[in-house]
């Protein structure tokens, strides 16, 4: 197999046509500069050197690809049969594509078939153009998560149960190829083992269970089967997703369980992502040191690809940034582990804690005459401050040396460090002389928390610190409100791991480059040189 020879792409006449065109999308534009630049070319001539050694029809050149695809993103189709019809009836398309028209099928194997690590570095590329341009900022880092979903019904899924159902249909001989004929064997050939098998409970429960769902039980399921089982024992779960076995049963922003990925994005403060991971975890409980590492090694692969292609040598620079920065993150990162991590890795950050997310939520639903949630709490107008909380009238409670709790019985902090242990953290009033409400006050509040949730509380309540926060909402929504669909949803359009992970980079990419537009457009560009 050979790469399609275009003259077009060779002698620059293709980018020439399109500037030619005064109805050309600036966009577009941006595209085919970026797919030329050395760094970009050096990544392609890779995975067009993959073809080299196969026999086949020749490739279309994976610069034609990627173009096209990052166009599509950019335009909202992520859909592999709109790319092919958008090939077809788009005249900018046409110039690109030199008159060939690819499939739905070429572009689905683009993803699927190029190698992740340079995928990856196609992302890393827009970091080193943006570096070039003075727009990178890495004092403050935020990070946030949200839901995208696969392409897999939630309903179409295999239990452990049917997994053992599965492999013992196998031994029979009786899977099917899902044609209609092929199908029938399989249910009269179940049906004779049902007979032979009458007076034992637990096979005819087998069968059964093979009946009820006889078109799971063919060749392409049975082929998966090894993947069903590593995921089940890793996770400790009873179902997978049939057709993406990756993907995590998750609860949506929709409120409903569904196969998704939690999808975790980095920003910088003026809105470019520095990394993005996809994980299979439910939530972001647990997620800081994946991010963390990913944010790490996407760092070295950005200073390896500086010093190699960019106009800039500072490095130092952005490993002394990288020291220096502040990671944001709001309550749903706010767990002892996460907290833990960030503590004995030394990383500066500042995360929002549950309770105070919680009181800012029930004043909002206060003042849009929703109910609270804890509205019954005896602790009703006293307020979290640094060090301290203060009463109903607005006197500070002094906070007592913490007491360390002593269960009689296994608990699940014995095994943690000290600092991550809960402990009696106690306010106690310094007077309630003069205060009409003394009769009825607690005047003591106890809180059972760990050294490492005080602290970040406090952290938290600094009025130096807390101003960093203020800007987290606009970074996290803006970056992830333009991933998502009109209705709000980010819908992944690949069904194997590698393809959604390729997936991701390249919407990441086409976010950046959306974002050195907009930034060279604007009169930031002149106020960063001054």
């Amino acid at each position: 197999m050979s790469i399609i020879e275009l003259k077009e792409y060779n002698d620059g006449s293709m980018i020439k046509k399109l500037k030619e065109e005064e109805d050309c999308p600036k966009m577009l534009l941006t595209i085919c500069n970026f797919a030329f630049t050395n760094m970009i070319q050096s990544l392609m001539a890779q995975l067009d050197a993959e073809f080299v050694s196969k026999p086949g029809r020749p490739a279309y050149p994976r610069t034609l690809l990627l173009i096209v695809v990052l166009y599509c993103f950019s335009i909202d189709i992520t859909n592999y049969t709109k790319m092919e019809e958008e090939c077809r009836k788009n005249k900018f398309l046409l110039i690109v594509t030199c008159g060939l028209k690819p499939t739905r099928n070429t572009f689905a194997n683009f993803l699927n078939n190029s190698d992740a690590e340079i995928i990856k570095k196609v992302f890393v590329s827009t970091l080193v153009l943006l570096n070039d341009l003075h727009f990178l900022d890495f004092v403050k880092l935020f990070v946030d998560g949200t839901d995208a979903l696969v392409r897999g019904s939630r309903y179409y899924k295999i239990s452990v149960k049917e997994l053992d159902a599965l492999i013992q249909v196998h031994e029979w001989g009786l899977l099917h190829n899902n044609t209609s004929s092929s199908i029938n064997r399989t249910i009269n050939g179940l049906k004779e083992k049902l007979e032979i098998f009458e007076n034992d409970k637990e096979m005819c429960k087998t069968i059964n269970l093979a009946l009820k769902r006889v078109k799971i039980y063919n060749y392409n399921v049975y082929s998966k089967k090894d993947i069903y089982l590593k995921v089940m024992v890793e996770r400790d779960v009873d179902s997978v997703s049939i057709t993406f076995p990756e993907a995590c049963w998750m609860k949506t922003k929709r409120g409903i369980f569904d196969f998704a990925f939690n999808l975790q994005e980095l920003m910088t403060e003026n809105h470019i992502i520095l990394a993005g991971i996809l994980l299979a975890e439910p939530n972001d409980q647990k997620t800081i040191k994946y991010v963390l590492k990913n944010l790490y090694k996407t760092i070295e692969l950005f200073i390896k690809m500086q010093r190699e292609f960019g106009q800039r040598w500072n490095t130092r620079e952005i490993r002394k940034r990288m020291r220096e920065h502040i990671l944001i993150a709001d309550s749903g990162y706010f767990t002892t582990e996460n907290l833990y991590y960030l503590f004995i890795h030394k990383i500066n950050a500042l995360i929002m804690p549950k309770k105070i997310a919680e009181e800012h939520n029930n004043k909002l639903r206060r003042e849009n005459e929703h109910e609270e949630k804890r509205k019954d709490s005896n602790r009703k107008g006293f307020e979290r401050v640094k060090n301290s909380y203060t009463c109903p009238i607005g006197r500070f409670m002094r906070h007592l040396d913490p007491i360390e709790i002593n269960h009689r019985k296994p608990h699940e902090d014995d095994n943690l460090p000290d600092i991550c242990k809960k402990k009696r953290h106690i306010f106690k009033t310094y007077s309630c002389k003069g205060c009409p409400r003394s009769e009825n006050c607690i005047k003591i509040i106890e809180d059972r928390i760990s050294d490492l949730i005080f602290d970040m509380t406090n952290k938290f309540l600094d009025k130096r610190h807390n101003i960093h926060y203020k800007s987290r909402f606009s970074r996290s929504e803006g970056i992830n409100g333009f991933l998502k669909g009109d209705d709000g949803i980010l819908k992944l359009i690949g069904t194997t791991k590698n393809t959604v992970d390729n997936e991701i980079q390249l919407r990441n990419t086409i976010y950046n480059l959306t974002r050195q537009v907009n930034l060279t457009d604007t009169a930031y560009l002149t106020l960063k040189h001054y």
